[in-house]
């Protein structure tokens, strides 16, 4: 190993680069188990009440991203996570409708409603099966 490396300073710096790249994969390892366990735990049918009527919205996971959709309507919808906000999402269909979503945790600590705010209207709909 001496011999590939010109000088002991090159190889200090060698060794701190891959220890980064190392240190860096395995963050990385955890944050997507992190992520897949959140997103399992939201993954459910949650009832929400609009102008006297239920409608349903489905979550769940395709390819390790959440997605949601309607239950009358077959568009899957990806959503994506909100930079610094553990339970934030945001999604646009494909007629450009823009949607936040946060879920939030009962006294328990599971996920058990999710907030829906687009076009101004706000909507709590509550989890009923996973």
């Amino acid at each position: 190993m001496a011999r590939f490396f010109k000088n002991s300073m090159t190889s200090v710096i060698v060794c701190l680069v891959l220890g980064i790249f190392i240190c860096n994969v395995a963050l990385f390892a955890q944050k997507d188990t992190d992520t897949a366990k959140l997103y399992a735990e939201i993954a459910g049918d949650y009832e929400f009440m609009v102008e006297g009527q239920t409608d349903v919205l489905i979550f769940f996971v395709k390819d390790g991203v959440l997605m949601g959709k309607s239950d009358d309507d077959d568009e899957e919808v990806p959503l994506e996570p909100v930079e610094g906000k553990e339970l934030s999402f945001e999604a646009t269909n494909s007629e450009g409708q823009f949607y936040e979503l946060t879920f939030s945790r009962d006294e328990s600590g599971k996920i058990t409603k999710c907030l829906v705010v687009t076009m101004g209207f706000e909507v709590e709909g509550t989890k009923i099966k996973k």
